[in-house]
């Protein structure tokens, strides 16, 4: 499956679980918030379209979607995905437990000068 094919697969995955995806200037992050009982996914406007599939994977990845269909190369990338989550601080176990996940991280997370003294 193209690249633009997975995004469009997914972002049509997102609006059926009701996941407003909208891409705007996010410094090259991806969160998720609730405004007025909705759910919406930010995704930086300026990512490539494989940052974008990473992005909404790492959204999708968190969501219940056995009895959804899903093909089955899209449902293989959000597998792979770590799920979206608030980290209020770093936290080496839980940083432990991503081992596997290949979704983006932030900076921080990339680069281990960034915890140096």
């Amino acid at each position: 499956m193209d690249q633009e094919t997975m995004l469009h697969e997914l972002e049509e995955l997102a609006k059926r679980l009701e996941i407003e995806v909208r891409y705007e200037s996010a410094a090259g992050r991806v969160g998720m918030a609730r405004l007025h009982g909705r759910r919406i996914a930010v995704v930086d406007a300026n990512l490539r379209v494989d940052e974008r599939i990473a992005a909404l994977a790492t959204v999708l990845a968190g969501e219940d979607i056995n009895g959804v269909y899903v093909a089955p190369a899209v449902r293989k990338r959000i597998e792979r995905a770590c799920p979206l989550r608030v980290r209020p601080e770093r936290d080496a176990e839980a940083d432990a437990d991503d081992e596997g996940c290949d979704a983006g991280r932030s900076a921080e997370d990339a680069d281990p000068k960034a915890d140096a003294p």
